[in-house]
């Protein structure tokens, strides 16, 4: 899922959103691992973007979460999520 927004709030927003829709699509109750891609000048970080997460995704994201964040060439303020994985019902 791509995605481009105005601002860090928004986009970490966005993530958030789509992450609870690809769970509920897929039966994950709870996710191991969220892989997102974010271009270089971006100020998120695995530990803020962890953080925000267990905020607004309670119950599918925990302190045991791997959140992997990679940076490419890419335009400004836009994330694509490349990875989820979790348990499953």
């Amino acid at each position: 899922m791509k995605f481009k927004q105005e601002n860090m709030e928004e986009l970490m927003q966005n993530v958030s959103k789509n992450l609870d829709n690809i769970c509920s699509d897929n039966r994950i109750i709870r996710v191991t691992l969220i892989e997102i891609l974010v271009d270089f000048n971006s100020h998120i970080n695995e530990e803020n973007f962890l953080q925000y997460l267990i905020e607004k995704n309670r119950g599918f994201v925990d302190k045991y979460t791997k959140v992997k964040i990679r940076f490419k060439d890419m335009p400004k303020d836009t994330a694509i999520i490349s990875e989820v994985d979790g348990d499953k019902m």
